[in-house]
């Protein structure tokens, strides 16, 4: 059977979903308002974008009635539907953070510039079709500043940024409905027991910080770029389950190190991800195990737990804190 890809949320909030992508993930946007519209994420080239224009005329509204299209920040999962829709909806306003000014001109370099690879990984990137291959040049119509708000209806749309995941990544607050489009900064998806991302582009002192500001802030549900919403109550164990997962890979990382005085960074990975059962699929299997251990291990260093040693090659890693510091 298959499912209705519009899925309401209420009057006026409806999530567009697309076909899962490789490891299970929903590959979705959200469509917000009732007579005017914004849409929030585009999901992959080819994927949704004409979904959209369906929940549209669902509404009996028409293309010229959509407004924005905001892009939580630049990945081909969340912005690779942006120049089809721009086609479909021409009067709609394409709206990234200033952050990403620099790379928009070229937006396929993210992927070498946000998480860096070897000489073998450049080469299988340069064999193997990879999603951010699908991200073109492109010349936004916005490129709003945290705390900025933009006009829909009765309601506003407040711009967070959230650099934790990566520069220029942002969150969007409607006011009325107290709903939080959380983009890729909370997503636990239901094929992998941890797979939040912190690129080289990223940190995981702003990733923290976020977090707490998400537990104090007053949400009454929030929309994440893949993962199931979550309304009232079940808002903050959402979160907590986001954090609980983040520090459990750094507890399995400090005993792997407490096991062996000197690991390198593959050494890690591999430890941490099989106690934890955690398996990245293509091509995340290749971007993401290196640039989430170095914020771990960066997070550690600062706090005086591990040190790098330079001079070994390759690089390995030492824990250095008592031993009993991470119980």
């Amino acid at each position: 059977m298959i499912s209705d890809p519009i899925h309401t949320i209420n009057d006026k909030i409806a999530i567009i979903d697309g076909p899962s992508g490789d490891g299970g993930e929903r590959n979705r946007g959200y469509l917000l308002g009732k007579n005017s519209f914004a849409i929030i994420n585009t999901g992959r080239k080819g994927s949704i974008e004409n979904t959209f224009l369906e929940a549209i005329h669902n509404k009996g509204k028409d293309a010229k009635d959509v407004k924005y299209i905001f892009i939580t920040h630049p990945y081909p999962d969340v912005m690779g539907g942006v120049y089809r829709l721009k086609k479909i909806f021409p009067k709609a306003q394409v709206a990234i953070h200033e952050k990403c000014k620099d790379i928009m001109s070229e937006p396929n370099t993210i992927r070498d510039v946000n998480f860096r690879f070897t000489r073998k990984e450049k080469l299988y990137f340069a064999v193997k079709k990879d999603p951010f291959d699908d991200l073109e040049k492109f010349k936004p119509d916005i490129y709003f500043k945290d705390g900025e708000k933009f006009e829909l209806d009765n309601t506003k749309l407040m711009v967070i940024n959230f650099d934790g995941i990566c520069k220029g990544h942002s969150m969007f607050f409607a006011t009325a409905e107290r709903t939080m489009f959380t983009g890729d900064a909370l997503n636990l998806y239901p094929a992998l027991s941890s797979s939040y991302l912190i690129d080289f582009s990223g940190s995981y002192k702003k990733w923290l910080k976020n977090i707490e500001f998400l537990e104090k802030a007053k949400i009454s549900m929030i929309c994440p770029a893949h993962d199931g919403y979550q309304e009232n109550r079940h808002v903050i164990p959402y979160i907590d389950d986001v954090k609980i997962a983040f520090n459990q890979f750094e507890n399995q990382l400090e005993m792997a190190m407490t096991e062996q005085k000197y690991l390198t960074m593959n050494q890690l990975i591999e430890r941490v991800h099989n106690s934890q059962g955690i398996v990245w699929y293509h091509p995340y299997s290749v971007l993401a195990p290196k640039a989430n251990m170095a914020a771990h291990l960066q997070k550690l260093i600062d706090e005086q737990k591990i040190q790098r040693n330079e001079k070994s090659d390759p690089i390995t890693y030492t824990y250095i804190a008592p031993k009993d510091d991470f119980i």
